[in-house]
């Protein structure tokens, strides 16, 4: 058991002797180019090149610790007073770890629940619990406890957190450099490249720091409990990314965001649940994370204690809260990270209630979609004004293949949003947004025309495209419609309604 222990600490040490020497690289080739340069051939000969290496594989070492810790995310920082339910819940999980109480939690956008460690103010290193605004509302009060517990279970004390200061801090600096010089050509592409590899090189010491804290979390609320939270935080995780890109992005686009996101993204779950909507399973990474756990179970000190439903109420005015963690719910990506933009994309977009912005993007979306298929079917042939009758009378004529060729493999969706949006422009339906997949037409009774299926009948042959225009006059749809391109609501107002400027 020493031995083994011995062996894998003598393999850290390597691993990080060598990651220190990746990162850097760049001002080692600097070096030895100068070296050779300024003392030619004996550079290489009498062992400058060693202690040149030596000296800045050290002098990056101290940047990286100087420089340091990883910034904090966009968020809302609450102290006690603010939120008491939530640090006594951080409290009791920490005691329960025994490992230290965090300096302070931050609410941020997206989903996500870690350790973040700054150097702010001064020299010492204070650790922050990053919390996405969701989880309290999603989770279960035990799954949320756990999934706490994970997160506090990187800031153990038995040995110097250098390991994390390498993989973490060290690609918080390299992927900085990175974004810093996205815009510049070569060196963007050369510094993006590099990133890319700093990452596939620390993977090793991320996925050691991550099984460590699963295990830290297991010993105190034992294995089954650890690996039931972490499945389920990573299906959160994967609806959260779903409905950011389902939702919020394409409600930003068309100038609008839902006056509550977390209520949105709760009926967006139930949405896709009822509709047999549902992913997989968790990603192979937590997968194999998971697996490491059941080969090597742990019965755990304590249960972990909470109610079985969702625990929303844990968080002190969450109404009031929201309007301020709001933009960066809608801001940021799954790490509380705002990319180069800030918060511009958020300006004079329109706060609306869930069914008008369902509605409004809805409409924008297939409006979208059929204006482009409008184009598609220009450039095929079809004489200004594009209308429906007039992409009919292509395919009418034999030339649906043709009009597939140039829109792409979205061309029965777009002509199925064509369809619906003549249907609700002549009157004859409305059109019933949900929120797991778009919305349905369908007519003043209620029933839903099989817009898909007509469409693929249209473009596959002139029958099909005559039965469908037969088929519009009888139910009085009118073939005059014509598709034009949706314009944002946005007012375009540097400060925006939900909070920042």
């Amino acid at each position: 058991m020493g031995a083994g222990t011995g062996l894998r600490a003598l393999a850290g040490v390597l691993l990080l002797g060598v990651l220190y020497v990746v990162l850097a690289l760049p001002l080692l080739f600097v070096a030895f180019v100068t070296g050779a340069i300024v003392d030619q051939g004996r550079f290489f000969t009498s062992g400058a090149a060693v202690l040149w290496a030596m000296g800045v594989v050290a002098l990056v070492a101290l940047l990286l610790e100087l420089t340091g810790p990883r910034r904090l995310p966009a968020g809302l920082a609450v102290d006690a007073r603010a939120q008491p339910v939530l640090w006594e819940l951080v409290r009791d999980v920490a005691a329960d770890l025994r490992v230290p109480v965090p300096d302070g939690i931050v609410l941020t956008g997206g989903v996500g629940c870690e350790l973040r460690v700054v150097r702010r103010p001064g020299t010492w290193l204070h650790h922050h619990l990053v919390l996405g605004a969701a989880l309290p509302h999603v989770l279960t009060g035990r799954r949320l406890r756990v999934a706490i517990a994970h997160a506090l279970g990187h800031g153990r004390r038995r040995r110097p957190p250098l390991a994390d200061r390498i993989s973490c801090h060290g690609v918080d600096a390299v992927v900085g450099l990175a974004e810093a010089l996205a815009d510049h050509g070569g060196a963007g592409r050369a510094a993006a490249g590099y990133a890319a590899f700093y990452r596939r090189v620390t993977a090793p010491v991320v996925d050691f720091e991550e099984r460590a804290a699963d295990r830290a979390a297991a010993r105190a609320y034992g294995t089954d409990a650890v690996a039931d939270a972490l499945g389920e935080l990573a299906r959160v995780r994967a609806d959260w990314a779903r409905f950011r890109d389902d939702v919020l992005t394409p409600g930003i686009e068309a100038g609008c965001v839902p006056s509550d996101p977390i209520a949105g993204f709760l009926a967006f779950r139930e949405s896709r649940a009822a509709w047999g909507d549902d992913e997989a399973g968790p990603e192979q990474a937590i997968a194999a994370r998971v697996e490491r756990l059941l080969d090597r179970p742990l019965d755990g000190r304590d249960s972990p204690g909470g109610a079985d439903l969702a625990g929303g109420s844990l968080l002190v005015e969450p109404p009031r809260l929201l309007a301020h963690v709001h933009p960066y719910l809608l801001a940021t990506d799954d790490d509380g990270h705002l990319d180069r933009r800030g918060f511009t994309g958020l300006d004079g977009l329109v706060k609306l209630p869930e069914e008008a912005f369902l509605e409004h993007l809805v409409g924008f979306t297939r409006a979208r979609r059929a204006a482009a298929l409008g184009i598609s079917a220009r450039r095929a042939g079809v004489e200004y004004p594009v209308t429906l009758g007039g992409v009919l009378a292509l395919l009418v004529e034999g030339r649906g293949a043709e009009l597939v060729a140039r829109h792409g493999p979205d061309t029965t969706g777009a002509l199925a949003a064509l369809l619906g949006g003549a249907w609700v422009e002549s009157g004859r339906g409305r059109l019933r947004p949900t929120w797991a997949g778009g919305g349905t037409v369908t007519d003043h009774l209620g029933v839903e025309p099989d817009l898909i299926a007509w469409a693929d009948a249209a473009l596959a042959g002139a029958p099909g495209a005559r039965a469908l225009r037969e088929r519009l006059t009888e139910a009085g749809v009118s073939t005059h419609f014509e598709p034009r391109p949706p314009v944002s609501i946005a007012d375009g107002g540097r400060e925006t309604v939900v909070g920042h400027r």
